[in-house]
């Protein structure tokens, strides 16, 4: 591959980018997936927990608590739970009335209303709420209600029993325990379990997934191209100015960065409904999504080095998955052959995500181990699963600059195959080729 072989690139990549951001398809479907990004947060977080735990200010939509005592404990007093911001506008008063007449009301008029009962039985302690089939108050008001209303009926049980504040905090207070392992001699054994958590499973199964989406969009769209260009005999005019590999290498660097540019614009978009859905559903802690379900040493891991390996490796694992593409769509004719053209492409990327999938689990399970290693390493699986286990920690800067020299190889060795027989393949007009034909046409055994 000499540099001649690729000159004019650049006047393909300038074309070929200005002609997909000005396709109707590509316009509508940005529009679409935007559309979805800007509302996904608020849209999870009314579906959870912000939009019917409290307010537009944090406010809980219960208005007022009627509590029944019907334990030996007396004076239960609940009213300096409106300290509590999300309580501070609710009422708790004492049940004077009949319970029938209090549900009643409540059903027909006075929907922001509950009825706390609380019950003393076989020495253990019981509390009920009743509150409206049909109104503002939820599921999930209930809830966060029930949380504080124990919290502070456990130390009003306690006050009444002759405990004081001050040891009610302590028999309260969280205990923390750890498990040290000894030796036979008495010294403590390093614990190796590098297991990942939930979380951590999650964060690294959901980019895998993205780059996933990311690389069969960009694939798909290099093989169409080169597919739509050969049927329409566009390619036989390009060839007259520039060589085929550069044709080739322009094509798809522009076809990734038109997806790139949708992806990131989508990314930040996100980003934006993030800080959206916590400005409309309250300031209070961990209000947003993200904040309440990213792993919380991320950003611990989030530094130069860490963005830099990631994006090459991104980058590296995108244009050795598009130039498959691109001579799977050169070995067809026509459109409706693409489907059956893409399956080396597709065997691939299905390969790389499930041995990545594979990795996420064992990493949830026992850690780091000699197949994690493997797929961090496995050129089909590093651009799925190794970006997200380098931002949690779980792999190191050798394993990285290991992977992307790796990956670095692959598509230089990739580019050489591709040199030798694309030629052939772009002015290819009749029946697939396939898969062995393609090294007998490196070989210059047979002509397409």
């Amino acid at each position: 591959m000499t540099k001649s072989s690729i000159s004019g690139w650049k006047d393909v990549f300038s074309f070929t980018l200005t002609e997909t951001i000005k396709n109707k398809a590509y316009r509508i479907t940005f529009i679409l997936m935007a559309l979805i990004a800007v509302v996904s947060m608020p849209l999870i977080q009314y579906l959870t927990k912000g939009g019917v735990a409290t307010g537009a200010q944090g406010d809980s939509s219960v208005t007022k608590v009627y509590i029944q005592n019907e334990t030996s404990l007396i004076d239960l007093d609940f009213s300096s739970l409106k300290q509590e911001k999300a309580f501070q506008n609710t009422e708790f008063t004492n049940l004077t009335e009949d319970y029938k007449t209090v549900a009643d009301r409540i059903e027909a008029s006075e929907k922001s209303s509950v009825i706390l009962t609380i019950k003393e039985q076989d020495g253990a302690y019981k509390l009920e709420f009743a509150k409206a089939s049909k109104g503002p108050v939820k599921d999930l008001n209930i809830i966060s209600l029930a949380d504080e209303v124990s919290n502070k009926f456990n130390l009003l049980r306690l006050t009444a029993q002759g405990v004081s504040e001050d040891q009610s905090a302590l028999i309260l207070a969280k205990v923390d325990t750890a498990t040290v392992k000894l030796d036979a001699q008495g010294n403590t054994v390093k614990d190796e379990n590098n297991a990942i958590t939930m979380n951590e499973y999650w964060f690294i199964y959901g980019i895998l997934f993205f780059l996933m989406m990311v690389n069969i969009m960009a694939s798909s769209q290099v093989a169409s191209s080169v597919v739509m260009e050969k049927s329409s005999r566009i390619v036989e005019y390009l060839l007259i100015s520039v060589k085929p590999l550069a044709l080739m290498v322009g094509k798809i660097l522009a076809m990734l960065c038109a997806v790139l540019l949708q992806i990131i614009s989508l990314i930040i978009l996100v980003f934006i409904s993030n800080k959206a859905s916590a400005s409309i559903f309250g300031s209070g802690k961990q209000t947003d999504i993200m904040s309440q379900y990213l792993p919380h040493n991320i950003f611990q891991n989030l530094n130069i080095e860490n963005i830099l390996l990631c994006l090459i490796l991104i980058a590296l694992g995108l244009i050795f998955y598009a130039v498959l593409a691109g001579m799977a769509g050169a070995t067809v004719s026509k459109m409706e052959e693409l489907n059956e053209g893409m399956t080396l492409i597709t065997l691939a990327t299905l390969v790389g995500v499930y041995i990545g999938v594979g990795a996420a689990s064992v990493l949830m399970g026992s850690g780091n181990n000699a197949f994690v290693y493997f797929a961090y390493l496995f050129p089909l699986s590093s651009p799925f699963i190794l970006p997200g286990a380098i931002l949690i920690g779980k792999a190191s800067l050798l394993i990285g600059l290991g992977a992307i020299i790796i990956q670095i190889v692959l598509n230089i060795l990739l580019f050489r195959f591709v040199a030798s027989i694309y030629e052939v393949l772009i002015l290819h007009n009749g029946n697939r080729i396939k898969l062995k034909d393609l090294f007998k046409l490196n070989k210059g055994g047979i002509k397409a």
